[in-house]
Order: structure tokens, then C-alpha cells, then sequence
């Protein structure tokens, strides 16, 4: 019968915890077994600030089993680091972890695809990458990035399948191989302007004309997830830098407040959208 372990977390490095299970798409148990086996020695340089998990009062319980691996030198890592009592002792290594940005965060929980994809990034290789869903594409990676507010890792790649430029999301990646393929690297130009101005929507040269009223300015200087560059204001009509992918995530929040006037294809996109929600609320 495998081991139980209970810890007893701050409210706030609970929540953390619970939310970047549901975000990496990972069963508790596989996760609270996976931070056991990596945060311990290996991994010392990966520090956090315990102070933030000092701001909570509130505390929250987790609970899973240690796996056969883990199992195996459970009593092991106990010793070599001189830890008297267990709870204590994967409490700390959880407060590490949830102390760190969410994009580091990220980065370690998906340290052997990371480490994948910059050696084919390295050695100019493609790659087949599998998603969540099963969805498998060949790739030529160049770059991982992350997003201004640290929120997420992207992997910024040529897609054969679709025949452009992506970025993926690092979450969403299930499995990588590598190919013996050399990898296409011939707009280098643009490859190495992208990485150097890392965007995760690759927004560069699309200008998208938006108006707003008077509380859709508001909401523009209060809303900062996602927000796409500004390029020039004259009135109630502004000009971003921005892909449509960007515009359809940032001012869907919007409704009213904000109306897409080019490009034509956008707009008609919200349109449709709108038209289907109305549609719904009407046939209940």
C-alpha cells in the first residue's frame, strides 16, 4: 500500500498550487509526486520567497500517495536533508515552488520538453511536438519565450502543417521528438527580429482600427492581460500593433464598449459572435 501524505499550505501557496495543476493539465497526485522528485537536491538553485507565504493566515490541506518511484528513496531524501518532519518537509519544497513567477514556474515543470526543444534549437532540428489533445505537428523551433506579465511560455516555431510562423503554448505541449531533419531557417532576418522583440501573438506589421466609448477607454488603461501595443489615438478610434488572435482575446471583454472598424474580416468575426450569443439568450 503506497504512502500518504497530507501538507497543510497558506491559502494563497494553496491556491497557487491547485491552479497551476488545473493550467499544466496534471492530476494532483502526479504533480505533488513529480515537485517530491525534482525540487529536492537537483534543484536547490530554484528559489523562491518564502516571506509571500507568510502574508496568508488561512490554510488549506493537500493530499496525495507517493508513486513506486518516489517511494524508492523517499526515506533517502528525508535523511540526506535532515528533515524532521515529513508535512514540513514537502511544505517547503511546495512554498519554493509557488514563490517563483508563474513563466519559471512553467519552465521547470516542463524542463524535459524545454531542454528538448533548445537542444534542437541548438543543433537547428526539427521537431514533432504532440499536443493535450493528440494533435501532432512538425515543427522548426527557434525561440521560448514568455509573455510581458510572466504569465505563460510560448515556443515560437515554423509549423509545415500550416505553412507560417507560430507560437505555442508551452502548457499545452504533451510529448517532443526530435527529428534529424535541419530545421527551416531561411528568413532569418525576420526568425531573429521576432526573438529579439518577442511577442507570444506575433502581432508585428498588423494594424488593427478599433473605436471605443468613453468607458472602452477606461477599460483599456484598466485591463493589461493581453493588451495589444498602441499605435496611434485620434478621438474614439485607435490604432494596435496586433494579431486578430490578440484582438479576439482582449476586447471580447468588452461587448459594447468597443468596435472593431478594420479589418473587415475581424470585424465580421465579432459580429457573428455577438449574433450567436443573442441567438442563444433568445432560444432559452
Amino acid at each position: 500500500m503506497s504512502k500518504k501524505i497530507k501538507v497543510t499550505l497558506p491559502q494563497n501557496i494553496y491556491e497557487i498550487i491547485k491552479n497551476d495543476i488545473s493550467d499544466f493539465n496534471m492530476t494532483s497526485n502526479y504533480f505533488m509526486n513529480y515537485i517530491f522528485l525534482n525540487l529536492n537536491e537537483k534543484y536547490k538553485n530554484f528559489k523562491g520567497n518564502p516571506a509571500i507565504a507568510e502574508q496568508s493566515k488561512e490554510k488549506s490541506s493537500i493530499q496525495f500517495n507517493l508513486n513506486k518511484e518516489s517511494s524508492l528513496i523517499y526515506y533517502d531524501v528525508l535523511r540526506d536533508n535532515n528533515a524532521q518532519n515529513e508535512s514540513e518537509f514537502m511544505r517547503s519544497l511546495l512554498i519554493r515552488y509557488a514563490t517563483n513567477p508563474k513563466n519559471k514556474r512553467e519552465l521547470f515543470i516542463f524542463k524535459e520538453a524545454v531542454e528538448r526543444i533548445n537542444l534542437a534549437i541548438k543543433d537547428k532540428k526539427n521537431v514533432y511536438i504532440t499536443f493535450n489533445d493528440n494533435r501532432k505537428v512538425k515543427v522548426s523551433p527557434y525561440y521560448i519565450g514568455s509573455s510581458d506579465l510572466e504569465i505563460a511560455n510560448y515556443i515560437f516555431c515554423y509549423d509545415f502543417s500550416e505553412e507560417k510562423y507560430k507560437n505555442y503554448k508551452l502548457s499545452y505541449l504533451k510529448q517532443v521528438y526530435t527529428t534529424s531533419e535541419a530545421a527551416k531557417w531561411k528568413d532569418s532576418n525576420y526568425i531573429e527580429d521576432v526573438i529579439k522583440n518577442f511577442d507570444p501573438f506575433l502581432s508585428k506589421g498588423q494594424i488593427i482600427k478599433i473605436k471605443l466609448s468613453e468607458n472602452g477607454k477606461k477599460l483599456l488603461k484598466t485591463i493589461k492581460i493581453n493588451r495589444p501595443k498602441l499605435i496611434t489615438e485620434n478621438g474614439d478610434l485607435f490604432e494596435f500593433e496586433a494579431s486578430d488572435e490578440q484582438i479576439k482575446r482582449y476586447f471580447s471583454y468588452f461587448f459594447d464598449e468597443a468596435t472593431v472598424i478594420e479589418p473587415i474580416e475581424l470585424k465580421e468575426w465579432f459580429i457573428k459572435k455577438y449574433e450567436n450569443a443573442l441567438k442563444k439568450l433568445k432560444d432559452k
